[in-house]
């Protein structure tokens, strides 16, 4: 499912507006975005958590050339489901 997707369902099942339902999407995503950037998780109850995992700097080779380089520390996204919702799938 793609965000196109994702949004139709969303019009179709509340019965707002398209525009409405990307409204609220795009107002989620800048949430969780703005939360996760401060260092802080995310957890929406009977779904999942969202959090920042730091990956530190470390040595890393080129594939292409062999050469080594220094990968350098970023932060990315993890995301762990919760027990109800990962039942809920079977």
């Amino acid at each position: 499912m793609n965000r196109n997707e994702l949004i139709d369902f969303a019009s179709r099942r509340t019965r707002l507006s398209k525009r409405d339902c990307l409204n609220c999407l795009n107002a989620i995503t800048e949430l969780i975005g703005e939360v996760l950037r401060r260092g802080e998780s995310v957890k929406i109850c009977g779904f999942g958590k969202f959090e920042p995992k730091i990956r530190h700097e470390r040595k890393g080779i080129n594939p292409q050339t062999l050469e080594e380089l220094i990968v350098r520390q970023r932060v990315s996204v993890g995301f762990k489901s919760f027990e109800k919702f990962d039942k809920s799938l079977k």
